[in-house]
């Protein structure tokens, strides 16, 4: 029989990593395409990405039992920004590059 295992990452202080990633974007060149004039109904965005180290910690519990492991980890992360006309960046998703 297959017994279910739970994974969850743990950050150390995402609020700090997001704010990071974000003004980490914002320092790039801007050209201004994201200014660009679109089809009615659509919108001008421009997009920026940044790799970071990531630090945190791996809880790992299998179904049915009391204990949990947990392995800290650093890994480097490719983040996407997008900037939408007249905005600021704002973090959209990640992925893990290891």
């Amino acid at each position: 029989m297959k017994k279910a295992i739970n994974v969850t990452a743990n950050l150390y202080d995402p609020g700090l990593l997001k704010s990071l990633v974000e003004k980490l974007a914002s320092s790039q060149s801007d050209f201004g395409y994201h200014e660009d004039p679109v089809p009615e109904n659509w919108n001008a965005l421009k997009t920026c990405c940044t790799m970071a180290h990531v630090m945190g910690t791996f809880s790992i519990q299998n179904d049915g039992t009391e204990k949990q492991q947990n392995v800290p980890f650093t890994s480097c992360f490719l983040f996407t920004c997008i900037k939408e006309k007249y905005g600021l960046f704002n973090l959209e998703w990640s992925s893990s590059l290891s």
